[in-house]
């Protein structure tokens, strides 16, 4: 009897992960997408594959607006272009992005992992397409070049 519940309580914590997971990739479909402008990037390597620290543009003007390490935590709101270039100055009609500065860094992703040996295909980034998710989370969805091309 006792293995048939531990087995039921398996099944059930599967299909909750599951649908979790589903749920998540249905939400990074349906969000809309925005494009951080990203400054020279870094690869790295893994154990497990390669990936690419990212820093983005909008963190060298936070900079000189008070947003640095040891300075506290503090908020700050990016404005979204009609191209849908996210920025700190404010366009007309423009949708804005409430992002938290924890006093070390914005809660952005700031690493791209990518197949091992393909670090070269993305050494010509320009932008950081970003999925923006429920709650105000983003999830970066691809690297493009300055037309916004995937790369």
């Amino acid at each position: 009897m006792r293995n048939k519940l531990v087995l039921i309580y398996c099944a059930l914590l599967c299909v909750a992960f599951g649908g979790l997971i589903v749920k998540t990739q249905r939400d990074i479909q349906q969000a809309p997408s925005v494009y951080f402008k990203i400054v020279p990037v870094d690869p790295r390597a893994l154990l497990s594959g390669d990936y690419m620290e990212l820093a983005f543009d909008f963190e060298t003007v936070a900079r000189t607006q008070g947003f640095r390490p040891g300075y506290g935590s503090k908020d700050l709101t990016l404005f979204v272009g009609e191209d849908g270039v996210v920025g700190v100055n404010e366009t007309p009609a423009s949708q804005t992005i409430p992002l938290h500065f924890n006093g070390t860094r914005f809660n952005v992703p700031h690493q791209f992992y990518f197949e091992e040996g393909q670090a070269d295909k993305y050494e010509n980034a320009a932008y950081a397409k970003m999925k923006v998710l429920p709650g105000g989370r983003l999830a970066i969805a691809a690297l493009t070049d300055g037309q916004f091309n995937e790369l």
